[in-house]
């Protein structure tokens, strides 16, 4: 990049007269403030010995050098106003600041200086992911998106609504992950994606964190940053893997093995604990108050109320309770899905015990399944209050819990759900072979063939009422999933 011109240390409060070549290595979406309806824009610069800044753009700024400062691009930038960051935000966005606006004088320069860029960024390998699950650690990923699933709209705690949309990314190993953008990134990143993914764009995130949601997903933090397609060697060697193998790429696609509701490969690598003082004893979260914090438990886990609903019906995009038949498509009132489809979803209440004590707990989907010993399917068209010899309803072994704490309506204590459930035995195993833990989702099991179309709000005069017509078609369906 040169170095007749400042660097960014060069410069503070009060220097004039400088300019300093810098490369845009982020470009945030725009933002208003928090203590005022003022709206602004962050972007972090790089000179040429790696040192950033950031540097903001407020109001109508934001539009006005929406094409000036492009992400990756290098510039020439004098006359910025420079300040001390406010010292709540120093510890993230460093000692100086610069406000760009109207004054400010920017040349776009033609250099590349992508190599530059590009080595700031340490990736975390897909195998790498559950290491840092929870615990909002920053990570750096490059993948290939190979498919999108349909946008959504979430309700938070607090009852804000808000848009997400689901990425699948692809590494050279055929690992997929999940990939959720929030917000804004909808809006920006994930239209353009629609409209170009037939390109199998390359992606390249910086800021993200790694969550236990749908197993083991990647999500957008609000400082999140991406090159799409960026004019990096990295992305034109991703792009020649991803041509020399398009047709395991496209049977992928085409497969969509990655949209069910099975955990992904990366969820079977979970960084489990095997010490006994790494698990969380029960009677020190009976009681808990504090949400959003998650724990490795080892203890054993029965169904204490038999009498209860083990599945309902849901929404494919969402998970969110439905009203519908099996199988019917439908506008879903919570993502806002216009074809949404009715599918059932295990569910199961139940009590997780340790020799300390005990905690009641619910485990949805792939955690219930193998748990219970069961499917959705066969769940669904159970009729009678199960037993032993229809479903598992305690365990005889210790198994290892991983565990989230959530809010409650109408109490302060926290409730829990399972997230994963993992056999201790297969870790010894692990342990044997050098291999990393996997998750144990179950051996096959033989059930009987479910035989009858029910909703959420099933009875059996609502058996009655059904046409048989409607029973038959079920009776197929379900028939033939089960094959």
């Amino acid at each position: 990049m040169g170095d007749k011109f400042q660097l960014i240390h060069d410069v503070s409060p009060g220097t004039t007269g400088w300019t300093v070549k810098v490369v845009v290595a982020e470009k945030f979406s725009p933002k208003v403030a928090q203590r005022s309806p003022t709206k602004y824009q962050n972007l972090t610069l790089m000179d040429s010995e790696g040192s950033t800044v950031q540097a903001t753009l407020y109001g109508q700024n934001i539009t006005a050098f929406q094409d000036e400062l492009l992400l990756g691009k290098t510039y020439l930038i004098s006359n910025a106003l420079v300040k001390e960051t406010n010292a709540e935000y120093k510890a993230k966005s460093g000692e100086i600041q610069w406000t760009i606006s109207g004054r400010t004088r920017i040349r776009r320069v033609e250099e590349n200086n992508s190599n530059l860029l590009i080595s700031t960024y340490s990736f975390t390998d897909f195998e790498d992911l559950p290491k840092y699950m929870d615990s909002n650690v920053d990570i750096s990923v490059i993948g290939m998106i190979i498919d999108i699933k349909p946008r959504r709209i979430i309700q938070t705690r607090f009852g804000k609504e808000c848009q997400v949309q689901d990425l699948v990314l692809v590494n050279k190993r055929f690992d997929t992950v999940l990939l959720t953008m929030w917000e804004t990134f909808v809006d920006n990143e994930c239209k353009y994606i629609c409209q170009n993914l037939r390109k199998k764009l390359i992606l390249i995130g910086k800021h993200l964190k790694v969550t236990s949601f749908n197993g083991l997903s990647i999500s957008t933090k609000a400082d999140s940053s991406f090159f799409i397609d960026g004019e990096f060697e990295l992305v034109e060697e991703f792009k020649s893997w991803g041509h020399t193998n398009s047709e395991i790429i496209d049977n992928m696609i085409s497969e969509k093995h990655y949209l069910t509701s099975t955990p992904s490969k990366l969820s079977s690598k979970l960084s489990v604990p095997t010490a006994e003082k790494d698990f969380t004893e029960i009677k020190n979260i009976q009681g808990l108050k504090t949400a959003k914090q998650f724990f490795w438990i080892k203890g054993k886990a029965s169904v204490k109320v038999l009498n209860q609903t083990y599945w309902y019906m849901s929404c494919n995009n969402c998970n969110k309770i439905s009203s519908e038949n099996y199988g019917d498509i439908y506008p879903c009132v919570f993502c806002k899905c216009t074809d949404a489809k009715a599918i059932p979803r295990a569910k199961v209440y139940m009590q997780l015990t340790d020799p300390t004590g005990y905690i009641n707990a619910t485990a949805i989907g792939n955690p219930a399944e193998y748990f219970l010993q069961s499917n959705a399917e066969i769940l669904m068209n159970q009729t009678l209050i199960p037993t032993a010899a229809s479903m598992r309803l305690s365990m005889d072994e210790d198994e290892i819990f991983y565990v989230k704490a959530m809010t409650q309506e109408l109490s302060t204590d926290c409730k829990f759900e399972i997230l994963f459930i993992v056999n201790p035995s297969q870790i010894a195993g692990d342990k044997n072979t050098g291999k990393a833990p996997v998750e144990h989702i179950g051996e096959p099991i033989k059930f009987l063939e479910p035989t009858t179309k029910r909703s959420l709000f099933h009875s059996d005069t609502d058996d009655a009422q059904s046409s048989k017509k409607k029973r038959d078609k079920s009776t197929i369906e379900i028939t033939k999933k089960n094959q």
